[in-house]
């Protein structure tokens, strides 16, 4: 279900999609489309789980068939997800479905650390179908054995929605715990399925434990995982791990307490409200990555976390008992974190190159989070296109670490994993899940990031000739930035190039590379690199470069003037992601 409603929100997002709000509306009216649950569910009566989950299942298994699914069956298996997740927690005690919906959130992090956060339904050959088809099988015979509550959750099933938004966006994305506290892939899923593991413990014996039960403790879970997540998405390093843990075990309390029954039976409205709870936490926090809305995007998390407090404050719901299976849920979360061992110890060596003599080989792309104009996020084909091109150095921008709208890919990890360079230099820009690349086959010094605008930085050595003074090698200054400009923001463009060469503080020989916006032909910015003493590189012999279209003219390569282009190449067959790659021979002028 949640690759489903990742599909949706790439095509609601993606650089395919047309307008931000347009997108939103469309992907905000599949999800409102769950309010089927309750017809369904008195339509088929015992039936209604197992029919909702052979849908889903049918659905998932399209998807995979695909290259490019039709829009038609992605919102289906949405709508079906949905509906299927609705009708199962709606009937079972809530206990169950809390300590069960994080044990749901731990596999699919296993899964995902296993493919290094690329989702299967992306990827060709026979082992992501053999992995989709083990989980559409489990997901039958679970629906088909799946018992009925003694005290059902019943319409409070609609607390789901912002729960399953929290994971989407933080509590069950590695790539997000990666990209803030700054920790190998492997590393940020064994934490989250760890913080899964004791999520469980606590939803299962929230419904019976008394010091659980208490309204003080439920009081306290809300403002902790109000401050948890806002730590997690403010703070850097280690806490950030710590805060997502500890946000775990708040909302699997909330989670308990918000779905445990009254003892109506039926979902009723349930479905629009979860639908509707989804898209106010994720939607507004990814357009908020393309088109600021004027509020934080922390907002929208603290929206989900106030939906969670107010339903497990609200309602008189029965006693219930212990959960049978709670230690068996808890296990399979201890199996899943056999997956982020296994990425993590088959994690490859670095593979080592040496540049030629005094000049090395430059590649830089804007990729725009991965996202090809199918829709659809393939990392794999920047790999090939790289490993085909073969650079010394590659700069890229627009990486997505744990974007909604890039179905949670971690492209910075998985790229520096199918790559194998010996230096990355990684530069995150707002809100940390998308930022700019520095990936090198030689070693790199004094590498660092900043902001403002958000640039990564490194120092190469080049060989040099041991006959000459500089026989050990000079060190070669890299630089590569995205200036993300929209309709309007021209104006805005000469202090943020003012800042970038700030940032450059005089350093020779130096490289800027990236996409520095589509305005920058104007005289005057252009005017800003001469006189610091840059050149632009130009093909061929100073000649204009054959660009697609005078729209895609944001990337460039500037070199200060002790540098020479050898040669300078658009890729302009390279159709694949957005703008297209620039390729260029840089060495070093002559003495």
């Amino acid at each position: 279900m949640l690759t489903a409603i990742l599909l949706e929100l790439l095509r609601a997002f993606g650089s395919s999609a047309g307008s931000t709000a347009a997108g939103a509306g469309v992907a905000a009216g599949a999800l409102a489309a769950s309010v089927l649950a309750g017809p369904l569910g008195r339509a088929l009566g015992d039936s209604a789980v197992i029919v909702s989950v052979a849908g889903l299942v049918a659905a998932r298994l399209a998807l995979q068939a695909f290259e490019a699914p039709p829009y038609a069956l992605g919102s289906a298996a949405v709508v079906l997800g949905m509906i299927a997740l609705l009708l199962t927690v709606g009937g079972a005690e809530g206990g169950a479905a809390a300590a069960g919906l994080p044990t749901g959130i731990a596999l699919d992090v296993a899964v995902r650390s296993l493919f290094f956060s690329w989702d299967v339904i992306w990827q060709p050959g026979p082992l992501p179908w053999v992995v989709t088809g083990a989980l559409c099988a489990a997901a039958l015979v679970l629906a088909w054995k799946v018992p009925r509550g003694a005290i059902p959750a019943g319409p409070r099933a609609w607390v789901i929605g912002p729960f399953l938004g929290l994971a989407t966006l933080m509590l069950g994305s590695p790539a997000f715990a990666a990209s803030q506290a700054g920790v190998p892939l492997p590393v940020a899923s064994g934490v989250l399925i760890i913080g899964a593991l004791f999520a469980v413990v606590v939803a299962g014996e929230a419904g019976h434990a008394a010091a659980l039960w208490r309204r003080r403790v439920l009081w306290a879970a809300g403002p902790a995982l109000a401050g948890a997540l806002t730590a997690a998405l403010l703070a850097t390093g280690p806490v950030v791990l710590a805060a997502l843990a500890a946000a775990q075990l708040c909302a699997a309390l909330l989670l308990a307490r918000a779905l445990a029954g009254d003892g109506r039976e039926g979902v009723g409205w349930a479905g629009l409200a979860a639908g509707l709870g989804f898209a106010v936490v994720v939607l507004p926090y990814q357009a908020h990555q393309e088109t600021p809305l004027g509020v934080p995007g922390l907002v929208w998390p603290l929206a989900g976390t106030a939906m969670l407090a107010l339903a497990a404050h609200l309602g008189r719901p029965r006693a219930q008992g212990a959960v049978a299976h709670e230690f068996h849920l808890a296990g399979g979360c201890a199996v899943a974190l056999l997956a982020p061992v296994i990425a993590l110890v088959t994690t490859p060596a670095p593979a080592a190159k040496t540049p030629a003599r005094a000049q090395f080989k430059l590649l830089s792309w804007n990729i725009q989070h991965g996202v090809t104009g199918a829709p659809a996020v393939d990392p794999e084909a920047i790999a090939r296109l790289i490993e085909e091109r073969d650079p010394d150095v590659v700069m890229l921008q627009g990486v997505a670490r744990g974007l909604p709208a890039a179905a949670g890919v971690d492209l910075a990890e998985w790229l520096t994993r199918r790559l194998r360079p010996v230096s990355r230099v990684w530069a995150p820009a707002a809100g940390r899940q998308s930022g700019n690349l520095i990936l090198t086959r030689v070693p790199l010094t004094g590498r660092g990031a900043g902001g403002g605008p958000s640039y990564a930085t490194g120092t190469m050595t080049l060989p040099g000739d041991p006959s000459e003074p500089r026989g050990n090698g000079r060190p070669v200054h890299l630089i590569t930035t995205q200036l993300r400009l929209r309709p309007g923001d021209a104006p805005a463009l000469t202090p943020r190039l003012d800042a970038l060469l700030a940032a450059w503080n005089g350093m020779r020989p130096a490289v800027i590379a990236g996409d520095l916006g589509r305005t920058l032909p104007r005289r005057a910015e252009t005017a800003m690199f001469d006189r610091a003493g840059f050149s632009p590189a130009a093909e061929p012999a100073g000649a204009p470069a054959a660009w697609r279209g005078e729209h895609d003219r944001g990337g460039w390569i500037w070199a200060t003037k002790d540098l020479i282009f050898r040669d300078f190449t658009v890729l302009n067959d390279v159709t694949v992601l957005g703008p297209p790659p620039l390729e260029a021979t840089i060495a070093l002028a002559a003495p």
